[in-house]
């Protein structure tokens, strides 16, 4: 009902019904009274004939009207926000003051019989003092009342500090918020609260904060205020500070984060003044330094918090990552927030910012080295300080070293010193001095992790204190450069029971993680002197047993559970056998122990059961998967092939032995055989492709003999996102591999187009069942483009001319010129078609014996190098010829000749027409930022096909090219004579007037093919798909 009457009030209020409040309020029983609020207003006031239901009804109307008119939360057009500043207009005139009566009456005759009446009253008051006069709230009567709520019931005094709260931070001038913040006598009022509970300490600290927020404000402002004001102000914050700390030292986050605006207004202003070279004063010196241990104290867990146990524990995502539940999301938030303050310190004060923090974590490292850490207790056992150490200050002392070198890292950079003489390990500090300087920052830094490593703090099992403390490690990893006696107590640490195995599975396989970090940042020299106990130690954690259950979840983007964790530490063990150093004999012993089972098992299960029984069983799929998987994350620790580019071949030598290549290569055929017997399963060919992908890298040219039965397992039954993967990964193959890989390219070639225009021929007959389906075949189209572009740009288009790929020449590009780049729905894909049409181009019509790289054939790159006198890179000029070599193939031959003439025909029949056809789309929108870039392209390929028409180059054998470094090849503005230029007259006599072109106009165009260049003639080419003709301004 007062809803109804809101909106029923709002519809008509005040032209229609202009004593809507003058009338409600008459209901009450209240009198009817406007003007200033005084003593006696509330005398009239006969308390019999007030109607409390009335009096509720009415404050509920009130309520509603700011709903509707003033909340912030709710979303009004425009004619609403004029309506409701119409109405406020109104009610200012005399009817707020009818309500402000209304309101002291409540609180002065009702607020003992009917506290909800007076707490709703009190709420209306904070609400509706934003936009209305200031006067009918702060004057004498209506305060007085409000400061005798603050000492009354609970929810009264919290109603009404809340209503202050509201009142002091009211948008003002700063003068009249001084006056305003003076005549309330506001610090008066919060030094007398007593705050015995948390929801009122709560209240009052959100009231110390906007008292502390507008005084600054005042304080900084000095084109409003006077230097009296500015000193008021300063005096008064200086009058809460004592009031901030105590609230932030409070026990409950609740309450200590309500200051933390405070606080951090306060710290930039000390930071401003040190930029500007103003020194603090000594009464803002003592206030840092009784606020940086408060914030550092506050850093701890509270000693009641309850950690999620074993039981509780759930592994979460692929790097073991905790589960964050509600408590610990919200203590995250408060460190966070107390890092900020407290590196704000670190800037303003650093000498106090040492003092504090190293102090306090020199002091729980030597409290746990004099009498331990226990793993249950939460406090100290003789009190903060003393006696044997809780978990809750030893994981303070672990986050503050944290802490500290994040800052050190964030800000000056980490470069460890060799350290000192001393005795680091018993906390002798040269902190005590208050060095500032990097180096003695660093010096500290690395001081501290000395001191936690001895301290033998890791030996608490409690979940709070292994995480971080070995995080630390795998953070500042440059500790160990300088301090390599520390990799063997941490070594240790780490496979100890509070390491790998720590009680808590969550915690258990976060350590897996960092273990793996750790070991891959260590000096590779380092690590054989470990390898053999290493192996030892984890080797029982490396057994697999696949969870079934995770099947379902793989689809939502779930993990496998243990096992992804398990993957670090078998990466970890090929990380410690890939050093050179390592004895060989040593190496394939351990090696053998770490894959000895997974092929045992792997082949266990693949003859216990068929083929068909296998694809029909989750389980022994997913542990296949697993073995697979294993295996390639062993090999995934070993370094990637070293590619000499000098000498352009990855058959470099490398540094694996020939018994280990044996090894990986068995390995390599069993994974083959697998995927060959199980193709048909989504997590077989997922896992053979990780596998072999990772052997590819360590083992390069060796392992390129098994790409094309991996594609053919791989392509034959996979779905459209794998294949858009899988390009993805032969792209970087070819680019990786030039020329070596040029057989197996050429090989897969036919059978990965072939599955690529399947999908897409399926889905141009029956149509995309979905939205999804749509996306996943524009991305298949992408990537396809991607990787025939990667083709050419690893100098691999011979592969195209092979004597099984040459007669399909022609059937592979049409698509590519006709449709691909002539599809306004995605430019990104017109784009790449042109991209490939203009390599082509080059390949076969500019320098078809392949002398040069096609990178140095761009007419950018040949502008740029000509402007530059640079010189072509004469190892790498004759790449495409040593893929041709590699194929066999001799590109002067007749079945080359006739591919590239086949070609050559296809460009003029249908690619030159699709420079025309795509941007003049009716659905192409040339001046989009996608669609622009397709026309840089389209400008791209006409020039060179203007640059391959040149007589010298189109009735030549390529020995004009091959005698002219590229620096010297032309490059836009070609010129030269176009009545010899084939492409030149090709465009004047027969296409241009194909489509109804004028004589003059191709004539121009010509000419500006040939005069600009790339720059102005794709300026020029816009003008002329835009108008139907040419811009004179562009030349």
């Amino acid at each position: 009902l007062a809803h109804t009457i809101t909106l029923l009030g709002l519809a008509l209020y005040p032209a229609q019904w202009p004593t809507f409040i003058k009338d409600l309020v008459s209901m009450t029983g209240f009198p009817d009274i406007t003007g200033p609020i005084t003593e006696d207003s509330a005398k009239p006031a006969n308390v019999a004939s007030i109607n409390p239901l009335l009096v509720d009804f009415l404050l509920k109307v009130l309520s509603s009207l700011d709903e509707e008119m003033v909340n912030p939360t709710v979303p009004r057009g425009q004619e609403e926000i004029a309506r409701n500043t119409d109405i406020k207009d109104a009610m200012r005139v005399e009817d707020v003051s009818r309500m402000a009566h209304v309101w002291y009456n409540v609180l002065v005759h009702m607020s003992t019989s009917y506290p909800d009446l007076a707490k709703t009253t009190l709420k209306l008051m904070g609400v509706y003092v934003s936009w209305i006069d200031i006067n009918l709230i702060v004057n004498q009567p209506l305060m007085r009342i409000v400061f005798g709520l603050l000492k009354s019931s609970p929810a009264l005094r919290n109603q009404a500090c809340h209503c202050l709260t509201e009142i002091v931070g009211k948008g003002m001038r700063p003068m009249e918020k001084l006056y305003l913040l003076q005549f309330i006598s506001v610090i008066d009022v919060l030094k007398q609260l007593v705050t015995d509970d948390v929801e009122f300490a709560e209240m009052t600290g959100k009231l110390v904060n906007v008292s502390a927020v507008e005084l600054k404000s005042i304080w900084i402002d000095k084109s409003s205020t006077t230097p009296e004001a500015r000193n008021t102000a300063y005096a008064m914050l200086e009058q809460l500070m004592p009031l901030i700390l105590s609230l932030l030292a409070n026990e409950y986050d609740e309450v200590s984060s309500t200051v933390f605006p405070a606080i951090n207004e306060l710290l930039g202003v000390f930071k401003k003044m040190q930029r500007e070279g103003v020194a603090l004063s000594p009464s803002q010196q003592d206030f840092l330094s009784r606020l940086l241990p408060r914030l550092v104290d506050k850093l701890k867990y509270d000693e009641d918090y309850s950690w999620p146990t074993a039981a509780d524990s759930v592994a979460g995502d692929g790097d073991g990552s905790l589960d964050e539940d509600d408590d610990e999301v919200v203590f995250a938030e408060l460190r966070r927030n107390l890092r900020v303050f407290i590196d704000a310190i670190g800037q303003i004060a650093p000498g106090l910012y040492d003092s504090v923090v190293l102090n306090t974590v020199h002091g729980i490292f030597k409290q746990c080295n004099q009498f331990g850490v226990s793993s249950e207790r939460a406090s100290d056992e003789g009190g903060e300080g003393s006696g044997r150490l809780g978990w809750v200050r030893a994981e303070l002392g672990i986050y503050l070293t944290q802490a500290y070198g994040e800052r050190l890292s964030s800000s000056k950079g980490l470069r460890f010193n060799v350290p000192k003489q001393g005795d680091a390990a018993n906390g002798s500090s040269s902190v005590a001095n208050g060095a500032s300087s990097n180096s003695a920052s660093i010096d500290s830094l690395s001081e501290m992790l000395t001191m936690m490593i001895h301290s033998g703090v890791i030996s608490s099992s409690h979940p709070g204190i292994a995480t971080t403390y070995f995080e630390n490690f795998v953070r500042f990893n440059g500790y160990f450069d300088v301090n390599r006696e520390a990799v063997t107590m941490v070594l240790t640490s780490f496979l100890g029971p509070t390491g790998i195995r720590h009680p808590n599975s969550v915690v258990r396989t976060r350590i897996w993680y960092f273990l793996h970090r750790f070991i891959r940042q260590l000096h590779q020299p380092v690590l054989p002197m470990y390898s053999g106990d290493f192996i030892r130690a984890v080797v029982d954690l490396l057994d697999i047993r696949a969870d079934a259950s995770k099947i379902n979840d793989l689809s939502a983007g779930g993990g496998y559970g243990l096992f992804d964790s398990q993957l670090y530490l078998f990466e970890s063990c090929g990380i410690m056998l890939s050093p050179v150093e390592l004895d060989e004999n040593t190496r394939m012993t351990l090696l053998q122990n770490l894959f000895n089972p997974l092929f045992s098992g792997a082949q266990r299960l693949m003859n216990q059961k068929s083929t068909d029984q296998i694809l029909q069983e989750p389980r022994a799929l997913l542990q296949i998967h697993h073995y697979l998987t294993a295996i390639g994350s062993i090999i995934k620790g070993f370094p990637d092939v070293r590619v000499d580019s000098k000498t352009i071949s990855a058959n470099s030598p490398h540094q694996l032995s020939t018994s280990t290549t044996q090894v990986f290569v068995k390995a390599a055929d069993m994974c083959i055989a697998i995927l060959e017997a199980l193709q048909a399963s989504q997590l077989i060919r997922e896992a053979a492709r990780f596998t072999l992908s990772r052997m590819l890298s360590v083992l390069g040219a060796e392992a390129l003999p098994y790409m094309p039965r991996l594609i053919d397992g791989l392509v034959s039954s996979c779905a459209v996102e794998e294949l858009s993967d899988l390009l993805g990964f032969l792209g970087l193959i070819v680019f990786k591999f030039k020329p070596d890989v040029a057989p197996t390219a050429s090989k897969l070639l036919l059978p990965v187009i072939s599955k690529v225009y399947g999908f897409l021929d399926q889905v141009a007959q029956e149509g995309a069942t979905g939205t999804d389906e749509a996306v996943l075949l524009q991305d298949l189209r992408k990537a396809y483009l991607t990787w025939v572009v990667a083709i050419f740009n690893s100098d691999l288009d011979s592969i195209f001319l092979t004597p099984q790929n040459a007669p399909h020449l022609v059937t592979i590009f049409r698509p590519i010129a006709s449709q691909l780049a002539t599809d306004p729905s995605n430019p990104q894909c017109q784009r790449l078609a042109f991209n490939i049409v203009f390599k082509a181009v080059q390949a076969w019509m500019v320098d078809p014996m392949g002398w040069h790289t096609l990178a140095t054939l761009t007419p950018a790159a040949i502008a740029a190098l000509n402007k530059t006198g640079g010189t072509p890179d004469a190892g790498r000029s004759a790449m495409r010829q040593l893929a041709a070599q590699k194929l066999e193939i001799a590109l002067d031959g007749p079945a080359a000749k006739e591919a590239r003439d086949q070609f050559k025909a296809l460009v003029t029949k249908t690619a030159v027409p699709a420079c025309f056809e795509a941007p003049t789309h009716r659905e192409f929108r040339i001046t989009d930022a996608q669609a622009s870039l397709v026309v840089t392209e389209i400008s791209a390929v006409l020039q060179i096909l203007l640059l391959a028409g040149m007589a010298e180059i189109a009735e030549g054998d390529g020995s004009v090219v091959a005698n002219m470094p590229a620096p010297q090849l032309l490059a836009p503005p070609i010129g030269g004579d176009l009545n010899r230029n084939q492409f030149a007259s090709y465009l004047c006599t027969a296409f241009f007037p194909s489509i109804g072109c004028p004589t003059a106009m191709a004539t121009e165009f010509v000419q500006a093919l040939a005069s600009l260049d790339q720059k102005q003639f794709k300026k020029y080419l816009s003008a002329f798909l835009t108008n139907g003709g040419g811009d004179s301004n562009a030349q």
